[in-house]
């Protein structure tokens, strides 16, 4: 079963209060790239592992000049570049450029975001260990909408 949340932010703030606006931007800057799901996803792997924690692998496609929503997952993940190169944009971190044949990790309650800023397709695998129950990934950008898998990465 795949389960997809969609929400405003509500999220720790600096001084550890709830914060409920609308996330738009990274580090104070709205990420480069038109918000659109992966292209042609597959599941690789869902399952749950014999410590009761569910993995989930999920391949697709960035297009030139997309971004996945900025968004959190819960417990971290990571996103492995088989061909192309991704810009990973993660808050209180400069952005990241990941080539082919390499991979970016990604920190829980972080939010972050990931484009595709080249002129080539980059085909993507990202890998998440959560409880049976959590959601992959939650879209925390107002507006967007996620259909899990398809905004994975």
């Amino acid at each position: 079963m795949l389960v997809c949340v969609v929400a405003v932010a509500l999220i720790a703030g600096p001084s550890g209060t709830a914060v409920a606006d609308p996330i738009s931007t990274i580090n104070g800057q709205v990420p480069p790239g038109t918000v659109q799901p992966l292209a042609e996803v597959s599941v690789m792997i869902d399952t749950v592992q014999a410590d009761g924690n569910r993995l989930v692998v999920v391949q697709g496609i960035r297009r030139p000049g997309t971004r996945v929503a900025i968004h959190v997952h819960e417990y971290g993940g990571h996103t492995c570049v088989l061909s192309g190169t991704m810009t990973d944009f993660v808050e209180g971190e400069h952005p990241m450029d990941a080539a082919a044949g390499s991979c970016y990790y990604m920190p829980p309650n972080t939010p972050m975001s990931a484009a595709n800023l080249g002129t080539e397709d980059a085909r993507l695998i990202d890998t998440f260990v959560l409880p049976p129950d959590a959601p992959p990934i939650t879209i925390l950008e107002s507006g967007a909408s996620s259909s899990w898998p398809d905004d994975a990465g």
